[in-house]
């Protein structure tokens, strides 16, 4: 699908709050969640879930984008494909963000000031349902804003689009949006982007990236 001009436009405006946010987060939420746990996730969910479904249900309305038009097509009946493309980018961008943060850590030391959100987990089943829901929120909602939702703007924007401009831009902002997390999760973050990014504009389908992405968040979160 190419966009036309008025579709470009809410694609774009749709975009300026989830960057938004995911740039601001890293000042209040720690607040927060030193505060209040549950008000932590309560925000949380607002950030997540909330503000995605309700510029998501405004594109399908006002501007007949739909899941399918930025890389959520319906998966085959034989999913075993999927699971496979899946796994290859669990692995491949897992090992990306391993080796990237790994290094970064031992060349540049700590990173003073970093927050790691597993501090806000509450315990016993009830840390397992969050680490669920944020391994799977996470997957989705980064994969739809920082891959297909950008890709879909960009190749409408451009009359020849750069497939390595594109994912160096999106794969940048990403890892600005874990700024607080600390300097070596930043780069780790651009790194795995990159790999995900590419994966995505080899087989044109985010679902694959999605399920991969949700995998590292749960081995990150274990």
């Amino acid at each position: 699908m190419v966009l036309n001009a008025g579709q470009q436009a809410r694609v774009g405006w749709a975009l300026i709050p989830v960057c938004v946010v995911w740039q601001l987060n890293g000042l209040y939420l720690p607040t927060m969640g030193r505060e209040d746990v549950l008000l932590f996730w309560a925000v949380d969910g607002v950030q997540w879930i909330a503000l995605p479904a309700i510029l998501l249900g405004l594109l399908a309305h006002k501007a007949a984008v739909r899941p399918q038009q930025y890389g959520l097509v319906t998966p085959e009946k034989n999913l075993w494909p999927l699971a496979g493309q899946s796994l290859m980018v669990f692995v491949t961008a897992g090992l990306v963000f391993l080796v990237a943060r790994n290094l970064s850590w031992r060349v540049l030391g700590p990173s003073p000031g970093s927050v790691h959100w597993t501090q806000f987990l509450p315990q016993g089943l009830a840390g397992a349902a969050v680490q669920i829901y944020a391994a799977v929120s996470a997957g989705l909602v980064e994969s739809v804003f920082f891959i297909g939702l950008p890709w879909l703007w960009y190749r409408s924007a451009r009359q020849q689009p750069s497939e390595l401009h594109f994912t160096f831009s999106v794969s940048v902002i990403f890892a600005l949006a874990h700024w607080e997390h600390g300097r070596h999760i930043m780069i780790a973050a651009f790194f795995s982007h990159f790999v995900m990014c590419r994966w995505f504009l080899f087989w044109r389908t985010l679902w694959p990236v999605v399920l991969g992405h949700t995998m590292i968040d749960l081995a990150a979160f274990a």
